[in-house]
């Protein structure tokens, strides 16, 4: 059984369908209206003053001289060209929250119950009316003309039993638009205690029911403002923002400290987003906290948030449904898996890495999305493991997806491999598509100067290796030479950027590129054969 079940909904299943409710979050509250409420607060909270006989005028006194007279004075007391009588006008004030002699209640018995969980530390009360009992309460229209304030405050008609009426469509637009049906009781001064019941609803009990309210009712307290007018109030740009349990908000604000370089800061939004978010819809958030994670440093950290947003994107069965960016329902499950490469190769799991990228290679392909970079530094990762053949293909296809700079990478493979025409060819072409930086004009002159130096001779080139003291990347030449052509050059050459940084986000920046690959020697040695 269920809290709201115990505590309540068991103890009003035998009430008639004419009740009406009221919640309160302290139980030992009377059933005051806000003017008796008022009025006590004048006389120094003595609420022994209720019982005096001069209270009925005070009350109607009240009612002329604070609220109906001022208003009309103010001119709210016309509408359409048409004064409107004082009930009416009375219904809108309170509507916008001033203080009458009206009480709400809720036709729907779980909206009071929300009102009396507001606070933890106190027992909470339902009140319960029925409006067909014989203690009495009788129905009025709110555009009676015939029922004055005075008649309804001074002199009122016990035997007639309380007063009660429900709004127009129109007045719950422009006034008091409840989330649930309700009506105002005239409280006058204090309803009879012979035509309430109660229930106490115990503070044990009180957060179990609102989570219960929520997540099996869907109540929620902003849902549950009584007037626009009240929510307009309290929402003034005078007032501090309240705090917003949302998990798009936590996001915006995670994103600003990232813009700003203040990546623990984000960390932290980003931690309330997925805090916020349910499991299926969290893999965005993990994303955006492993980018803030691997841009801080923490790569180990940024590792497991990209597993975790992989298993949010995919779900239980690993297949979900894609969209023309790339995405799952739940995110950006390629950008997942390359970021998650770019970190494992930073990590030296670059077997790991190459998996990652193929991954986000295969999904890339299946939505249309541009995998260029995947093919980019799946190369790079291939060039570091020595496979020298994989990488010329890898940057092959980044060229075809459109990456400007594969070119020049791969006329570096064919310079380690000793396929010095090729390479010579590759500059050239990077150089004609617009890639003129200093680097690819050194190494295409480079890689000339060695097809000159070899001219028609016969040439061995054996297998590469690195040098102890720079871990450059050493290639030498044997070329076939007669006595005086003996001599050893060197040829130095440009190395490659790292790999390209994470992918980024809706207005972020990915992360930063990962380490470069150093550049290399090429000696050319003349030697007997």
């Amino acid at each position: 059984m269920t809290a709201v079940e115990r505590a309540f909904l068991s103890k009003i299943g035998d009430l008639p369908s004419t009740c009406v409710f009221r919640g309160q979050a302290d139980s030992r509250w009377r059933l005051h209206s806000a003017a008796t409420r008022r009025l006590i607060n004048y006389f120094d909270n003595d609420e022994s003053v209720i019982e005096k006989a001069v209270f009925s005028d005070m009350h109607w006194v009240y009612h002329r001289s604070v609220l109906l007279e001022p208003a009309r004075n103010y001119g709210f007391g016309s509408a359409n060209g048409h004064k409107i009588p004082d009930i009416q006008l009375l219904a809108k004030l309170h509507g916008f929250g001033a203080a009458t002699g009206f009480l709400d209640f809720s036709l729907d018995p779980l909206a009071a119950l929300w009102y009396a969980c507001e606070e933890d530390d106190c027992d909470g009360r339902v009140f319960v009316l029925d409006l067909d009992s014989g203690i009495g309460f009788r129905q009025i229209s709110v555009g009676e003309a015939v029922q004055s304030a005075e008649d309804v405050f001074r002199w009122p008609d016990k035997r007639r039993g309380n007063l009660y009426f429900e709004m127009s469509d129109q007045q719950k637009n422009a006034a008091r638009a409840s989330h649930n049906e309700g009506l105002s009781v005239q409280a006058w001064p204090l309803i009879s205690a012979d035509a309430v019941r109660s229930f106490v609803i115990p503070a044990s009990d009180k957060s179990q029911i609102r989570q219960e309210l929520e997540e099996m009712f869907d109540y929620r307290e902003p849902a549950l403002f009584a007037d626009m007018q009240r929510f307009s109030a309290v929402n003034s740009p005078r007032l501090p923002m309240p705090h917003i349990e949302d998990p798009e908000f936590s996001l915006l604000l995670g994103n600003q400290c990232y813009l700003q370089g203040d990546y623990p800061g984000a960390i932290t939004h980003y931690d309330k987003s997925i805090e916020l978010a349910p499991d299926a819809e969290s893999g965005y958030f993990y994303y955006v906290r492993g980018n803030a994670k691997a841009a801080d440093g923490d790569l180990g950290e940024a590792l497991q948030d990209y597993d975790s947003g992989i298993r949010c994107e995919e779900g239980p069965s690993g297949d979900r449904e894609r969209n023309s960016e790339g995405n799952t329902t739940g995110g950006y499950l390629w950008r997942l898996y390359y970021n998650r490469g770019n970190v494992k190769a930073e990590l030296k799991d670059l077997k790991g890495a190459l998996r990652d990228y193929e991954k986000a290679i295969r999904i890339c392909r299946q939505v249309g999305a541009r995998e260029s970079v995947s093919y980019v530094n799946k190369g790079n990762v291939n060039y570091l493991l020595n496979r020298y053949g994989d990488a010329i293909r890898d940057y092959d296809q980044a060229s075809k997806a459109g990456d400007p700079f594969a070119q020049f990478k791969k006329g570096n493979m064919l310079v380690i491999l000793g396929r010095f025409d090729e390479a010579l060819a590759c500059y050239d072409g990077a150089i004609r598509n617009g890639d003129n930086r200093s680097g690819v004009i050194c190494n295409r002159n480079g890689v000339a100067a060695i097809l000159n130096r070899i001219g028609g001779d016969g040439y061995v080139v054996r297998s590469p290796r690195f040098k102890d003291s720079t871990q450059r990347l050493i290639i030498e030449v044997s070329l076939r030479a007669d006595a005086d052509n003996r001599l050893t050059e060197f040829f130095n050459f440009h190395g490659m950027k790292g790999n390209i940084g994470n992918a980024g986000a809706q207005h972020l920046p990915g992360g930063k590129g990962y380490r470069g690959i150093p550049g290399f020697v090429v000696v050319v040695k003349g030697e007997e054969w």
